[in-house]
């Protein structure tokens, strides 16, 4: 009996680590869920501060050829 007892303990150690070793799986997924967050965030951050510069830059050429059709200098002023 004293085996089965022995047996049935270290049963329960082996679940407890089998547990704490699938927490903390999954505690580094959702860290690692968290970098891949933040990183596509970063990404998209960038990619908006690339379409406005894009965009200040199309606006000054239009500007600029609008400059040259009208003959103003709007950089002078």
């Amino acid at each position: 009996m004293a085996f089965y007892k022995a047996l049935s303990e270290k049963s329960k150690t082996s679940e407890a680590r089998s547990m704490a070793f699938y927490k903390a799986l999954s505690e580094k997924s959702k860290t690692s869920e968290a970098r891949s967050m933040a990183f596509n965030k970063g990404l998209s951050e960038k990619s908006k501060i690339k379409t406005s510069e894009a965009r200040s830059m199309a606006f000054y050429k239009g500007l600029s050829e609008k400059s040259k059709v009208h003959g103003d200098d709007f950089k002078t002023r």
